[in-house]
């Protein structure tokens, strides 16, 4: 005698393998879009923080002046003058060392660019992305401010960085794929 499989047999095992094959790939189809939303939040944060602690620690250590454009005598910002809310820019500020080299940071479409003197020649100038293109810069604002007169100038930095989803934009109408971070620091010139 030959054994087969029944009728009923065969549909117990089609319809158990229908209900559990929708919901195995639900599963892995959730864990992917989790692993893209994390990849693409730790490098908006990988850029965002690099950014940051370059400015905050060149700024607080170096700084010793903040001008409007490149560091002239007469666009030195936020010196002498008490106020909350001194000098504000939503593209660049300059600062000056005590080598008198200068240094700034500026906002440049969609990134955040460092630009310097050359120290070994004046004339030219270096300027280098700090962000990839990974990534997009917005809302990007600078400003200065200093309370009482014997205090060092305090400069404020405001940005927010996401992930490029296509096109060069940050938008997309699934929320998974967005991936965005606000920052925000406000530094106090050590030698000023």
């Amino acid at each position: 005698m030959k054994r087969s499989f029944t009728l009923i047999e065969t549909i117990v095992v089609v319809a158990v393998i229908g209900l559990t094959l929708p919901v195995l790939f639900a599963i892995i189809f959730t864990l992917i879009k989790q692993q893209v939303k994390i990849y693409r939040l730790s490098q908006v944060k990988r850029e965002g923080d690099y950014v940051i602690n370059l400015m905050e620690n060149t700024i607080r250590n170096r700084a010793i002046s903040i001008h409007s454009d490149t560091p002239t005598e007469v666009n030195i910002v936020c010196k002498g003058v008490v106020g909350s809310y001194l000098y504000s820019s939503t593209s660049s500020l300059y600062f000056r060392d005590k080598d008198k080299q200068w240094f700034g940071y500026l906002f440049d479409s969609d990134s955040i660019a460092s630009k310097s003197a050359d120290l070994d020649n004046p004339l030219n100038v270096l300027t280098s992305a700090l962000t990839s293109s990974k990534t997009i810069v917005y809302n990007f604002s600078i400003s200065c401010s200093r309370n009482t007169i014997y205090s060092p100038p305090s400069v404020s930095f405001d940005f927010d960085v996401c992930f490029v989803t296509g096109a060069g934009i940050c938008t997309s109408t699934r929320p998974e794929e967005i991936a965005s971070i606000h920052y925000q620091t406000r530094i106090k010139l050590r030698s000023y």
